[in-house]
């Protein structure tokens, strides 16, 4: 079954004519052969072949900017880099793939990986001036992971961010996490709200703020700042219920 209706395929196929510049490579890890089975942790996979499926139609869609590689994990090393599975990365040739996505990148995720297949082909950051100079302050590897669902409308804007970060920066990565598909990793960290935004797997805010706020709270969390700026602290912003 075709995973996206014809007219959706359009979008993103005038979208990609539009907007790509440069090839993106994408990385999908997966376990196949599972399909909707229940099986014991660490042997199924049951959105998988989903994912295989709407990954590759997203790369038809451009096929001589976005270059598609499915990696099966039980035939070979995935790396220390794949969580679990599925995993999708993005990057351009010959750099690191630091734009990822852990679980079915459905509803609103999906955008969101239309965007950072973009975003990597421009390579534009599109953030303001002063937020790509604090960035430049970050000398070591940062990790920004933010926890959301499908249905979440205010998620794609904390993911945006988080991309972004990458484009300004090549020590940060950027990890979207579908907390409904792996609770435990929700559950590790006090996922009760979305987005939520984790940095280096310790502190975390909730909510989509503005872009200031969200790299002030980056770089504090990070490590990188040690005190906050208190023109860019942010109530918590806009989230949904887990």
């Amino acid at each position: 079954m075709q995973m996206l209706p014809d007219t959706v395929l359009q979008q993103v196929r005038d979208r990609f004519e539009q907007r790509l510049a440069g090839p993106v490579e994408a990385r999908l890890y997966i376990r196949p052969g599972s399909g909707r089975l229940i099986l014991p942790p660490g042997t199924g996979c049951p959105t998988c072949e989903d994912t295989r499926q709407l990954i590759t139609a997203l790369a038809e869609q451009a096929p001589d900017h976005v270059l598609l590689e499915v990696v099966d994990v039980t035939q070979q090393d995935a790396g220390e880099e794949v969580i679990d599975i599925p995993f999708l990365t993005l990057g351009t040739p010959g750099a690191d793939h630091r734009i990822r996505f852990l679980g079915l990148p459905a509803g609103f995720e999906f955008g969101m990986v239309v965007e950072a297949v973009e975003m990597l082909s421009t390579g534009a950051a599109d953030l303001a001036a002063e937020s790509i100079e604090d960035l430049a302050a970050i000398e070591e590897p940062v990790e920004v992971m933010v926890f959301t669902t499908p249905t979440c409308r205010y998620c794609p804007a904390a993911v945006s961010l988080a991309n972004r970060l990458t484009l300004a920066n090549p020590q940060v990565t950027a990890v979207t996490v579908s907390a409904g598909e792996f609770p435990r990793l929700a559950g590790a960290f006090g996922v009760q709200g979305v987005p939520r935004t984790v940095v280096n797997r310790n502190g975390a805010f909730v909510g989509a703020v503005p872009e200031p706020a969200f790299v002030d709270a980056v770089l504090r969390l990070a490590g990188v700042r040690t005190e906050a700026d208190p023109e860019k602290q942010p109530v918590e912003g806009a989230s949904s219920s887990l």
